[in-house]
C-alpha cells in the first residue's frame, strides 16, 4: 500500500524517475511520466504524469520557504494543465476530498475554504465544493463530482486530499500533483471510485499531501502489526491549515 510513487518500492529510475535539487532550503522536485500500458502494470500507477515538490524546512524556516514552495506548485499545476490542453479560462472545479471532521483528513475542506471565488460575478468560471464522506452523506463522492461536471458543463477538475506516507519526516512536507487523478478515501477503504479523466470526462488533476503516517514503518508493538493503522502527529492540525493556505495561494495565484 503507497500513496507517494517514491514509496512504491520500484527501482523508479529504471522507468525514468527524476529528482532536481532546488539549491535552496533542501528543496526538490521529482518528476516521473507513466505513459504507456506497460510502465502502468508494472508500477501499479495510472497512467499519467507525476511531480514530487519535497520542502523538508517549510515549517522550519521563514516564510520565504513558503513562498518558493508556492511557486513550484503553481509552475506545476500549469504544467500539468497546459499538457491537459486545458485553458484557465475554462469552468474549472476544485474539489476538497476527505473527513473535514478529523484534522490529518481535512487539507480539502481547508483548501476550499482559502480558494477565492467571485460568485457574484456573471462570469465567474470557478467552481469549489467539498462532498464530506460516504459515511455521513450516504452519496459517494465520485457521483457527486460527476454530476457537476455534467450540470455545470465543468471542463476540468482539480481534487485535493491527505495521503498517507511510510515517513515521518515527509509529514506535510511532500505535495503530490498528477494528471492521473485520484480515488477518495483510497488509504482507508475501497468505496471510491477513481475520478480521473477517463471515468469524468474532463482533465482532471489531483494534489495530494501525507499528513497521516503507516504505523508498518515505525514496526510497533504486536497487536498493531496485525493490522495497518494510520497516525498522525499532535500538531497536525496546525500543519494542515498552513498547508491548505499554502495550496491554495497556488491555485488562486494561477486563475486570471
Amino acid at each position: 500500500m503507497f500513496d507517494l510513487i517514491d514509496e512504491s518500492g520500484k527501482d523508479l529510475e529504471r522507468f525514468g524517475y527524476t529528482v532536481k535539487q532546488i539549491g535552496f532550503a533542501d528543496i526538490s522536485v521529482a518528476f516521473l511520466e507513466v505513459e504507456n500500458v506497460e510502465k502502468e502494470k508494472e508500477l501499479l500507477l495510472p497512467q499519467g504524469s507525476y511531480y514530487i515538490i519535497n520542502s523538508p524546512n517549510l515549517y522550519d524556516y521563514d516564510e520565504s520557504v513558503k513562498e518558493r514552495t508556492v511557486f513550484l506548485l503553481q509552475d506545476r499545476l500549469k504544467t500539468l494543465l497546459e499538457n491537459q490542453k486545458v485553458d484557465v479560462n475554462d469552468k474549472l472545479l476544485i474539489v476538497g476530498l476527505g473527513n473535514p471532521d478529523i484534522d490529518a483528513d481535512s487539507l480539502g475542506k481547508y483548501v476550499i475554504d482559502d480558494v477565492y471565488i467571485d460568485a457574484l460575478n456573471e462570469n465567474n468560471k470557478l467552481y469549489k465544493f467539498c462532498p464530506n464522506i460516504y459515511f455521513s452523506t450516504g452519496i459517494k463522492t465520485f457521483d457527486m463530482v460527476a454530476i457537476l461536471v455534467q450540470g455545470l458543463e465543468i471542463q476540468s477538475v482539480i481534487v485535493v486530499d491527505a495521503l498517507a506516507t511510510s515517513s515521518i519526516e515527509r509529514l506535510g512536507r511532500s505535495i503530490q500533483l498528477s494528471s492521473a487523478g485520484m480515488t477518495p478515501g483510497s488509504g482507508v477503504n475501497k468505496l471510491g471510485n477513481r475520478i480521473s479523466h477517463s471515468s469524468i470526462g474532463v482533465p482532471c488533476i489531483s494534489i495530494g499531501v501525507p499528513f497521516m503516517l503507516y504505523s508498518s514503518s515505525l514496526n510497533l508493538a504486536h497487536e498493531a502489526k496485525k493490522e495497518e493503522i494510520l497516525l498522525t502527529p499532535k500538531d497536525v492540525s496546525q500543519n494542515v491549515k498552513y498547508m491548505a493556505s499554502l495550496i491554495a495561494s497556488a491555485l488562486n495565484n494561477l486563475m486570471p
